[in-house]
């Protein structure tokens, strides 16, 4: 159920979004963003250096947040994992009273100005992509494809970066600027966003890791 079916308007909400390089923190308002930091570093210590800088002479502080919305990626698991326990560690010291909303940062992606696609593709493991499918401003559907039959099937699909190269040449105007400055307001993000007591990477699918096999090395 989308958040904003359920929230009631907060005095100090609180984005939290480290799915890509730079982290991303804000304080969304009605219309627009009351502030945004940025910061290029490690999850571990770029979170709580851009909390520190986006509280850095206000009136109010980190105890004054009312409402978190946790990007759950796709992106660097290690990140989304610390994003995920930062924001619990809030749940838990207003002890429990904060509500907590996830979205997915293709989501938030279809709700760019910039996206001119109605299919939005993001990089899963080698090989293989994410599309994201529906209208924006709404909790879109995904799925996973071979990075061959993503590009062929919507060819005409807008593209967030990842880590990962991928055989397919793409276009500089089908790549998306993933930038929160650029996202309308906290309405977008009623839009897209679920509640849940629990935040956690988004993770369709579990790794599968080669069984070990022990082997005895022939005597020589």
């Amino acid at each position: 159920m989308p958040a904003s079916q359920l929230a009631e308007p907060a005095k100090l909400p609180l984005v939290v979004d480290a799915s890509s390089s730079p982290i991303q923190l804000g304080i969304p308002t009605a219309n627009g963003w009351d502030q945004i930091v940025t910061d290029p570093g490690q999850a571990m210590e770029g979170i709580f250096r851009g909390i520190q800088q986006l509280f850095e002479g206000r009136s109010d502080s980190l105890n004054s947040v009312d409402c978190v919305y946790y990007c759950c990626g796709p992106g660097s698991t290690l990140g989304l994992r610390l994003a995920a326990a930062f924001v619990k560690t809030l749940q838990w010291e207003s002890a429990g009273k904060i509500p907590i909303y996830q979205y997915n940062a293709l989501d938030l992606a279809a709700a760019l100005p910039q996206n001119t696609a109605q299919f939005i593709q993001a990089p899963f493991r080698m090989g293989r992509r994410f599309v994201r499918t529906g209208p924006p401003n709404s909790i879109g559907k995904k799925e996973i494809l071979d990075e061959d039959q993503a590009i062929e099937t919507y060819p005409e699909s807008m593209h967030l970066s990842g880590p990962r190269a991928i055989s397919a040449e793409l276009p500089e105007e089908k790549i998306l600027s993933y930038e929160l400055k650029y996202i309308a307001g906290i309405e977008v993000f009623h839009q897209i966003s679920e509640p849940t007591d629990m935040p956690a990477p988004y993770n369709p699918e579990p790794t599968v890791f080669k069984r070990w096999e022990p082997s005895i090395s022939a005597r020589q």
